[in-house]
């Protein structure tokens, strides 16, 4: 019957240890799925980069084409593109066009930024994930290690296990008890 108990408690030390491993491998894997979210988030976040850079080469391109149309006509109607008037419209729509240019040029920092907030918002969550398996494994040794204590301790009070078969003699000094045990004294609150 002893025997039986034993083994019981070693192969559930046993269990202790691979579900602690079961479970860091459980973590590890979802530590790699945050960090790949983050990454497409961030490629997303940075193809918007890409848009917005698009955007103020539009801007600028439009901005030129308008200072084209504005001199042609001008100079077509045989008046000074540049002074007057005129050179008060094209300026005019020289400055609109660097607002907006500046304007999709921040957004374009902006996401860019933003992408590497989401890469570093991944790799802190992956780390945690990480942190978290590598403590529920270590929890496995030392749930497997309370177990085999307490194997070795029912073999100790019980007389001891001999693979034979049989038990050592059953006079155990009456000192190996679990509440003389110097250890659990301190556990349980008494000195």
């Amino acid at each position: 019957m002893e025997a039986a108990a034993i083994g019981a408690k070693v192969f559930s030390a046993y269990q202790s240890i691979q579900m602690g491993k079961a479970q860091q491998r459980m973590y590890n894997a979802q530590a790699k799925q945050a960090e790949m979210q983050a990454k497409a988030q961030a490629l997303n976040t940075r193809t918007e980069a890409l848009n917005h850079k698009r955007q103020g080469i539009e801007v600028l391109k439009k901005m030129l084409s308008n200072l084209a149309t504005i001199n042609a006509r001008a100079s077509a109607g045989g008046i000074d593109p540049f002074s007057g008037s005129v050179g008060n419209f094209a300026f005019a729509n020289m400055a609109k066009g660097a607002v907006d240019f500046y304007t999709t040029t921040e957004n374009q920092q902006l996401t860019e930024a933003s992408a590497k907030i989401i890469e570093a918002g991944g790799a802190i969550q992956s780390a945690q994930f990480i942190g978290a398996g590598n403590m529920a494994k270590r929890q496995g040794y030392i749930n497997a290690m309370s177990q085999l204590g307490d194997v070795a301790f029912m073999s100790m009070s019980g007389g001891g296990y001999k693979p034979g078969g049989g038990t050592a003699p059953a006079s155990a000094p009456s000192s190996m008890s679990r509440s003389n045990y110097r250890g659990y004294q301190y556990l349980s609150g008494s000195n």
